[in-house]
């Protein structure tokens, strides 16, 4: 997985508290209004629950391709807007870290509607998935922390990109491949996060050359 490199390009989003909340509640609104009208689409019961679950975790790996290629993509093509989505790094990954959150509160609700007990390895993906989102997060406030820090939480940001990457991907292909019902969404999906992955190799080895040269 292609490392994340420093933001100081772009003189990253911590300087503006504003735009990153901003952000960070459009992703959680957006997660919601997803899961709302997904469930009432659907009747309103556990199948409904379900289904609102799956239509927020796709929304979420929408919200995490952009986290994950504004920075690369500004490097590559450097235009006004690509460097104006790259500023927003820190609050486009609030955005995701919010949608995220809300699927993972809807991923246990099923359960509970059925009056069931939520199976532990439910529990466990969530509890684990909310520790990683929190290093993400981390991550993005390397840039404020002592130097002596930064290495640390940058290196923790790149694990929960790289976890949630693949996350995505083994969801498409289990989706593809598995016992499911024929769905064009995850061929384009998992398209589309490879095609990512190689965006990310690119940005790093033309900034590897860019450094030799220099």
């Amino acid at each position: 997985m292609a490392a994340i490199d420093s933001l100081t390009t772009f003189a990253p989003a911590w300087q503006s508290g504003q735009r990153r909340t901003t952000l960070a509640l459009l992703g959680v609104a957006a997660a919601l209004a997803v899961a709302a009208g997904a469930f009432l689409m659907r009747g309103g019961d556990g199948n409904a629950a379900r289904y609102a679950t799956m239509m927020v975790f796709r929304a979420s790996q929408a919200a995490f391709l952009l986290y994950y290629l504004a920075s690369p993509v500004a490097r590559l093509i450097r235009t006004r807007p690509t460097f104006a989505v790259a500023r927003q790094r820190t609050g486009l990954a609030l955005g995701f870290v919010g949608m995220y959150a809300v699927f993972l509160g809807c991923s246990l609700i099923p359960d509970y509607m059925h009056g069931a007990h939520t199976p532990l390895a439910t529990m466990v993906f969530c509890a684990f998935s909310a520790v990683i989102l929190a290093a993400i997060l981390m991550g993005e406030r390397a840039g404020r922390a002592d130097a002596d820090w930064r290495p640390a939480w940058r290196a923790m940001e790149v694990v929960g990109v790289a976890y949630f990457w693949m996350i995505f991907v083994a969801s498409d292909l289990d989706h593809m491949y598995g016992p499911h019902r024929p769905d064009g969404f995850y061929g384009l999906s998992l398209m589309a996060f490879v095609l990512a992955l190689l965006v990310r190799f690119a940005d790093a080895f033309v900034e590897r050359y860019k450094l030799a040269r220099s």
